[in-house]
């Protein structure tokens, strides 16, 4: 009688690790795993070890995974026909995907499965016990993925709303405190490229011909400059040995208010430990904490770049900075912007400011200005309010506008408690209206009806309180913004930078009246209100 002889099986091992989702290295570890396979191997003479595939730092939530995916293409090719792991949630812990694979994939495509510690051998499997006991541990491996995933990001949370830094890298300008990881201190070399990114900024350099200025001096760019600290920092975006500063660099660096000591982290998150694709969250939910760092960039400066940026500026010839008002001069008769127009004439080019839309659409006045009378008017002008505010400033000290100051916000806070007041009743009466509606005191139209008087009288007091809540801020706000204007002392002409550090716009009216909007405008008329009033008060005691 001959005997039969057995299959052999080219296997392979599968191995995966993953700190996400709470596994302990001392058990789990790549090594640990082969070695117990590799055990298991040779124990079954019928077993042909062809592979081990390692996905190491990757999730069990889901299979995509490199490892895991060139094992598949094995058993495409049929290159193997076995598969080995340490147990079942070392294979997957999405119970559905796994039970998907084990239970009609490898079945199907002739693969034999085998999770060694869970005693599960897809050959020798006892069919009832194993479609309850298989999808059981399964959906157990699953469950605890999930809750690992709830701890992580309730952990991560909490560090992110105490200021804790959780990247894996520092923003360009900053490195990881040797000390304490979670906290950011200056890189003093990529510290002093930021600040000549803002510096040129507000000078009126564009972003493209910053880059190229970075570029051509051998800056390298924060990707590169990484890679040169000895990080291992990996990007899908390099395509050169050596990467260039691009525009998109540039305004990156420019709009991160990480630079004034700002953390804003959780911007985005994923659905759920089985999606991976990122969300962006709403702003409110983000976790922002102001003086986490020292700064490399003053909050002024700051908040100067992000109006120029918003501004609609004129692009300037290569390397050069835009125009004195680019962005700045709007039309005062209807609103809208006024732009360079050059007429030549002979031997000269005159350069005037026209409104854009008469010159388009004939919708407004033809009225123009010279940019040399301009910058004259604006010249004349802003030496003028400077010597106020530093005027200001020192008639401040003398009269007793603080406790008017004081007095005016206190009669403020007492206006918002009573608005308040006035909300808290509001909900009290749309509650009441509603058991009201279910006692049937009252029918659904007299409900409805009430309800939106209630909702329309808080929707307005909340409003209000709003605006009172703004105008107690500017009563409270410190005169640090005297210090933009005092700091000038006399000017004698302007340039990019002062222009858009203290104007807010610049209207031009079909008379060729000039009105000049100051930054802190408000802030001057009430603080000059203010000092009236002491002084007034002060004579007349």
């Amino acid at each position: 009688m001959l005997e039969m002889t057995p299959q052999v099986w080219n296997a392979c091992g599968y191995v995966r690790l993953s700190k996400e989702d709470g596994d302990k290295e001392e058990s789990n570890s790549v090594t640990g795993q082969k070695d117990l396979i590799r055990d298991y191997l040779s124990h079954h003479p019928e077993l042909r070890e062809c592979g081990m595939k390692v996905d190491d730092g990757f999730t069990g939530s889901n299979f995509q995974r490199p490892g895991f995916q060139s094992m598949m293409e094995l058993v495409r090719a049929k290159k193997i026909n076995c598969i080995i792991v340490k147990d079942l949630s070392r294979f997957g812990r999405d119970h559905l995907e796994a039970g998907e694979y084990i239970e009609r994939l490898f079945p199907f495509l002739g693969v034999r499965f085998i999770a060694i510690n869970d005693n599960y051998d897809s050959m020798n499997s006892h069919a009832e016990s194993d479609e309850i006991i298989v999808p059981f541990k399964n959906l157990i491996n699953e469950a605890y993925c999930r809750d690992t995933s709830i701890k992580i990001r309730s952990q991560l949370e909490i560090k992110r709303q105490r200021g804790d830094f959780i990247g894996s890298f520092a923003v360009f300008g900053y490195k990881k405190d040797p000390g304490d990881h979670h906290k950011l201190v200056i890189d003093e070399f990529a510290a002093d490229v930021v600040r000549d990114i803002f510096n040129w900024k507000l000078d009126g350099i564009s972003a493209i011909d910053i880059a190229t200025r970075l570029t051509t001096s051998g800056i390298p760019t924060p990707m590169d400059y990484k890679l040169s600290q000895g990080m291992r920092y990996t990007t899908a975006f390099r395509i050169k040995e050596r990467s260039e500063w691009s525009a998109g660099m540039v305004l990156r660096i420019l709009k991160n208010p990480v630079y004034t000591g700002v953390l804003e982290q959780g911007r985005v998150t994923t659905p759920s430990y089985r999606v991976k694709r990122l969300v962006q969250k709403p702003r409110d939910q983000w976790a922002v904490v102001e003086d986490c760092h020292e700064p490399i960039i003053d909050t002024f400066d700051f908040e100067t770049a992000q109006r120029v940026l918003a501004m609609d500026t004129r692009t300037a010839e290569a390397g050069q900075p835009v125009d004195l008002f680019s962005g700045m001069v709007y039309c005062g008769e209807c609103g809208g912007p006024m732009i360079r127009k050059t007429v030549p004439s002979g031997n000269k080019k005159y350069v005037y400011y026209v409104c854009a839309a008469h010159k388009n659409q004939k919708s407004c006045y033809a009225h123009s200005l010279r940019t040399e009378a301009l910058s004259d008017i604006v010249l004349k002008s802003l030496g003028q309010h400077i010597r106020e505010v530093i005027d200001l400033a020192e008639l401040l000290k003398l009269a007793d506008a603080a406790r008017l100051q004081q007095a005016k916000a206190a009669k403020l806070r007492t206006r918002i408690e009573r608005k308040q007041q006035e909300i808290d009743r509001c909900q009290t009466l749309l509650r009441s209206l509603f058991e009201s509606l279910s006692d049937g005191i009252i029918d659904r139209e007299d409900y409805l009806e009430w309800k939106k008087t209630y909702q329309r009288q808080r929707d307005e007091a909340e409003g209000q309180i709003e605006l009172l809540q703004k105008e107690m801020n500017m009563e409270l706000r410190p005169h640090d913004w005297m210090e933009h204007f005092s700091r000038q002392g006399s000017i004698t002409a302007l340039d990019r930078r002062l222009v858009v550090s203290l104007i807010e716009r610049v209207l031009i009216f079909r008379d060729r009246r000039v009105e000049i909007v100051y930054r802190w405008q408000d802030e001057f008329i009430l603080q000059t209100e203010l000092v009236e009033q002491a002084l007034s008060e002060r004579r007349a005691g």
